[in-house]
C-alpha cells in the first residue's frame, strides 16, 4: 500500500488488532482514511510516530515500509515473533520475505546453519537467535525494529520482558487478568471472514472458548455461533475428546467439530510435509497440526483462535518447571521446600525422585542439563559425529543458575523470548499460512504477557498448583475436571505408534538405506540406522522425529555440507 502522496510504500504480513481504537486517535489528528484497514494505520502511524509507532500496535506484524523522503527502509517484527521476517544480505541486494522459500527463489542458499542444525538434533532446540537452519539466511528477531539507511543497517529492540516488571496497579489481579483476556479475545474476534476455535481439552483453550460463548450471549461479538475445531486421538490415553464434551454442555453457541489426524498419511505426506514446513519442526505435533489445518482449510475457515502463550506467561508446564520453583525456595525459604514437595507431588503424576532429578536439572543450567539429556535419555549424542559436536557444542547459549531466588522467573522469560514458545509459533504459523489461515492467540497479547510477568511466583505456580491466576479467575465458570486438572499433555501426539506402522517402517528403510543417508558428515549412519529402524527405540526415548525430519530436509533442500 502506497500513502497518498505516494512517498511511504509498505508491505505487510499479520494484523493490527487496535487498528480501529488507533484510527480514530490518528483522524482527530486530521489524518483522512481512504478504507477500513489496519495496513493504512499503520502509515498514518509511522508518518505522525515515527519508528515509535510500534510501541501503539497491538497485533501480530512483520512489514518493511519505504520513506522515500529519507531514503529509509524501515521494518519491524512484532513483539512475540507471532510473523517471521526473514532475510538475507549480499554486497549489493538486501532481499526479505515472509518465508524463506522467497529468498531461496531469489539465492538457492543449499547450505546448512551447522550450529543451528546440531542444537535441533542433539537437543531438540530452535533457539530464537535470529538465525535460521539456512546458513546466511537470517529472520529479524522479536521484538525489534530494523533501519536500513545510507547503506547501513541498525537493529533496534523496542520490546521485551524485563526482570522486576512493575506490580500491576490492582486490587483484585485475579478479576484485572480475567477481564485483560476477555478483551484481547474480543479484539481477535475483528474479522471480516468468520472466526473459528482450535479446542483442546486444557485449561487455555477451555477459558477462551467459555469467554467467547459467554461475549456472544451477552451481544458483544456479533455472531450467533462459532465452530471450535478439536484434534482427537481415539483410543489414545490423551485423547481429549472427553473433556471437550463436557465442556460444550456449558457453551451452547459453540458447534464443535471433531478431527482426527493420525499417522495411517504421515509416510505419505512427509516430504510434501517437510517442503512446507521449509525448516525442521521439533515434534510430531506441527504434522498433526499441518493435517489440521488441512481439514479446517476445507470446511471454509480463514481465522482461527488457539490458547496458545499461556504456559510460557503463567508457569503451565509443570513437569519441567517444578525443580526451579524448589530451587528458588531452597535459596529463599529453605523451611517452605518441604511442605512445597509435598504440594507438588500430591498435584502432580511424578514422584520424589522425579522432583529431585528436576531441581538437580535447574542448578544444572540449561546447556549442562541439554547435554545430560542428550547422553543419557535421549542418547541422541551417541549418533552424532564427534568433529561435528566439537565444533559446535558452544553454540547453544547457556542460562546458568542464580542465586537470588529468581531461578523461575529467569526461565519463563527465556522460554517465552528465546526457546520454547518461539518454536511453538514458528510451525503454527507455518503450518497453518501453507494452508491459508491465519492463527490469533489472545493468550500472545503483550498486556497479558506484561501482566503475567509481574505477578509474584506464587500467584503463578505454589501449592503444587500452575497458573493459579487463571484457574482462579475461570473457576466456577469452565469445569471442575478441566480447570483443577493436574494433567498437562499439550498437543500430544502418539508418534511412536505411528513409526511402528508398516508404511513409517518402509519410509525409515529407504531413508537410511539411501546413498545420502550414508553419507552425511553429521552422524554416524550405521548408529543412527540401527536406531531409527528399531521400532522401540522411539517409545525408549531416542528423538527419532528429529533425525527422520532433518534427512528428508537435507535431501529436499538439497543441503551439501552436512
Amino acid at each position: 500500500m502506497h500513502s497518498a502522496d505516494g512517498m511511504l510504500t509498505l508491505v505487510f504480513n499479520g494484523e493490527i488488532y487496535n487498528y480501529i481504537e488507533l484510527a480514530e486517535e490518528l483522524q482527530a489528528k486530521g489524518y483522512v482514511f481512504k478504507s477500513h484497514s489496519d495496513t493504512e494505520v499503520i502509515l498514518h502511524a509511522y508518518r505522525e510516530w515515527g519508528e515509535d509507532c510500534v510501541q501503539r500496535f497491538n497485533g501480530m506484524w512483520a512489514f518493511a515500509l519505504w520513506d522515500s523522503a529519507q531514503n529509509k527502509l524501515f521494518a519491524s517484527r512484532d513483539r512475540l515473533g507471532v510473523k517471521p521476517f526473514f532475510y538475507l544480505r549480499t554486497a549489493d541486494q538486501f532481499i526479505f520475505s515472509s518465508e524463506i522459500g522467497g529468498i531461496r527463489a531469489v539465492v538457492p542458499v543449499t547450505e546448512a546453519n551447522l550450529g543451528k542444525l546440531h542444537d535441533y538434533l542433539a537437543y531438540g532446540y530452535r533457539t530464537n537467535n535470529g538465525e535460521t537452519f539456512f546458513k546466511d539466511i537470517f529472520e529479524l528477531k522479536p521484538g525489534h525494529v530494523m533501519v536500513s539507511q545510507g547503506g547501513q543497517i541498525s537493529f533496534r529492540r523496542f520490546w521485551e520482558i524485563k526482570p522486576n516488571q512493575p506490580a500491576p496497579q490492582s486490587r483484585n489481579p485475579v478479576a484485572a487478568y480475567a477481564d485483560l483476556l476477555r478483551d484481547a479475545v474480543r479484539l481477535r474476534f475483528r474479522s471480516d471472514v468468520p472466526v473459528a476455535l482450535l479446542q483442546s481439552g486444557g485449561i487455555d483453550s477451555s477459558v477462551i472458548c467459555t469467554i467467547v460463548n459467554d461475549e456472544i450471549d451477552s451481544n458483544r461479538l456479533g455472531v450467533e455461533t462459532v465452530t471450535a475445531f478439536t484434534a482427537t486421538h481415539p483410543g489414545h490415553a490423551f485423547d481429549e475428546s472427553g473433556p471437550v464434551r463436557e465442556l460444550m454442555k456449558t457453551c451452547p453457541h459453540i458447534q464443535s467439530v471433531e478431527l482426527s489426524p493420525n499417522g495411517d498419511t504421515l509416510a505419505a505426506d512427509f516430504r510434501d510435509y517437510v517442503r512446507a514446513m521449509q525448516e525442521p519442526m521439533g515434534s510430531a505435533a506441527s504434522y498433526a497440526h499441518w493435517r489440521l489445518m488441512q481439514e479446517v482449510r476445507r470446511q471454509g475457515i480463514k481465522v482461527v483462535i488457539n490458547g496458545q502463550g499461556a504456559d510460557e506467561a503463567l508457569a503451565g508446564y509443570g513437569q519441567y518447571i517444578r525443580g526451579y520453583r524448589l530451587l528458588d525456595l531452597l535459596q529463599t525459604r529453605v523451611s517452605s521446600v518441604l511442605a512445597e514437595a509435598r504440594a507438588i507431588r500430591r498435584n502432580m503424576p511424578w514422584g520424589y525422585a522425579s522432583l529431585v532429578a528436576q531441581t538437580f536439572k535447574a542448578m544444572l543450567g540449561r546447556r549442562a542439563a541439554s547435554r545430560f539429556r542428550a547422553r543419557f535419555v535421549e542418547r541422541s549424542f551417541s549418533v552424532l559425529r564427534p568433529e561435528f559436536k566439537r565444533e559446535q557444542q558452544g553454540y547453544l547459549p547457556d542460562l546458568g543458575m542464580s542465586w537470588d531466588g529468581k531461578n523461575l522467573d529467569r526461565h519463563l522469560r527465556s522460554q517465552l523470548q528465546d526457546y520454547g514458545l518461539n518454536q511453538i509459533l514458528n510451525y503454527e504459523d507455518q503450518s497453518a499460512m501453507s494452508q491459508g489461515i491465519e492463527i490469533r492467540s489472545p493468550f500472545v497479547d503483550y498486556r497479558l504477557m506484561e501482566f503475567a510477568f509481574a505477578l509474584p511466583d506464587e500467584e503463578k505456580f505454589s501449592g503444587g498448583i500452575t497458573k493459579k491466576i487463571l484457574r482462579q479467575g475461570f473457576s466456577g465458570r469452565v469445569p471442575d475436571s478441566i480447570i483443577n486438572s493436574k494433567i498437562k499433555l499439550g498437543f500430544a501426539i502418539p508418534f511412536a505408534e505411528w513409526l511402528k506402522r508398516p508404511a513409517m517402517q518402509d519410509l525409515v528403510r529407504r531413508l537410511v538405506d539411501s546413498p545420502a543417508f550414508k553419507s552425511r558428515k553429521i552422524w554416524d549412519a550405521e548408529k543412527l540406522a540401527a536406531l531409527l529402524t528399531d521400532p522401540k527405540a522411539s517409545a525408549r526415548g531416542f528423538p527419532a522425529w528429529r533425525f527422520l525430519m532433518v534427512a528428508v530436509w537435507l535431501d529436499e533442500y538439497e543441503i551439501n555440507n552436512a
